[in-house]
């Protein structure tokens, strides 16, 4: 019985701050949520069809395009789940979350999208039902997901991961401000992870020892964001982008964007995701640092940036 007239679900972004790759091999990494980048998903009846609507689709949820085949399967199982099958809604998306950029759009799709369902049937959702029905969603988008994004995307505090571990929500006290900026060119996630692969082929030992202190910085940034020390934080950014980098991971369009914001004053600065284009950011002593900051990467060619106080 549907108590509800309309089901909201909400969630947000999220970035990995330190373990791009390294977390692949078995070392840490540190995602935090970005609270300033949303998705609310609304479920209404209605008298025919089930819909879709979003900025970039709009249709019935039969045609909703293969590049969200994990959405649709996700509202199915849904729709299973309560049975819904042939109840006629429309299911509004809203959202400013950049795609294809390491934000963990994907996963906060999915996360605002059972919510509405389960806030339409009011019924009290688990977060062991989340991450089920997020699992569907993210096993068919990304293959074998690590579960990190779809635990940020709900969390208010940073995630510590390591690969076969339980993650671990933890306190942040560090001050300052980030700035997120977009290079415009879709991050390669499949293509970086082969080109660290490659290099530990052909150059074991020195690849390796990159990936081992990749994982230590990460065990410093842990400590520096929960014993609120952010010059020394943005320092340890910085050389873990010069690590990345060396990697071959990294985009002459990152690389540009991380020296202008280390110009601009930044205390630190670094890609986050895959690399190979994506998104990187910097570490603002405080806001007005950071708006200075936006529009040094926006000049230097930024197609967007976001600003997010810790």
């Amino acid at each position: 019985m549907i108590s509800q007239t309309i089901g909201v679900g909400k969630a947000h972004a999220k970035v990995i701050l330190i373990g791009e790759h390294a977390v692949v091999y078995g070392q840490p990494a540190i995602a935090i949520p970005l609270t300033n980048l949303t998705v609310t998903a609304t479920l209404r009846p209605a008298f025919r069809g089930q819909t879709i609507e979003s900025s970039n689709f709009h249709g019935d949820l039969s045609e909703l395009g293969a590049n969200v085949e994990g959405l649709r399967q996700l509202i199915l199982r849904l729709l299973n789940k309560f049975h819904l099958q042939v109840t006629p809604f429309t299911l509004t998306i809203d959202t400013n979350i950049p795609q294809e950029r390491g934000f963990g759009a994907s996963a906060a799709f999915a996360t605002a999208i059972i919510k509405a369902f389960f806030n339409y049937m009011d019924e009290s959702l688990t977060a062991d039902e989340l991450r089920y029905f997020t699992d569907i969603e993210e096993g068919i988008s990304h293959g074998s997901a690590s579960g990190l994004d779809a635990a940020t995307v709900s969390s208010n505090n940073p995630i510590w991961f390591v690969k076969n571990e339980e993650m671990t929500p933890f306190s942040m006290l560090l001050t300052g401000t980030l700035v997120i900026a977009d290079t415009g060119i879709h991050g390669q996630t499949m293509h970086a992870i082969s080109i660290v692969k490659n290099q530990l082929e052909t150059d074991y030992n020195r690849t390796w020892n990159k990936i081992e202190h990749l994982g230590h910085i990460a065990e410093k940034v842990r400590t520096d964001l929960s014993q609120n020390n952010p010059k020394h934080a943005g320092m340890l950014f910085t050389a873990a982008h010069h690590e990345l980098q060396s990697l071959g991971v990294s985009h002459p369009k990152l690389d540009n964007l991380v020296n202008a914001a280390m110009h601009a004053g930044a205390l630190g600065a670094k890609l986050t995701g895959a690399g190979i284009g994506g998104a990187m950011f910097a570490l603002a002593q405080n806001n007005n640092d950071a708006v200075t900051i936006a529009n040094a990467l926006t000049k230097s060619g930024a197609q967007n940036t976001w600003i997010q106080p810790l």
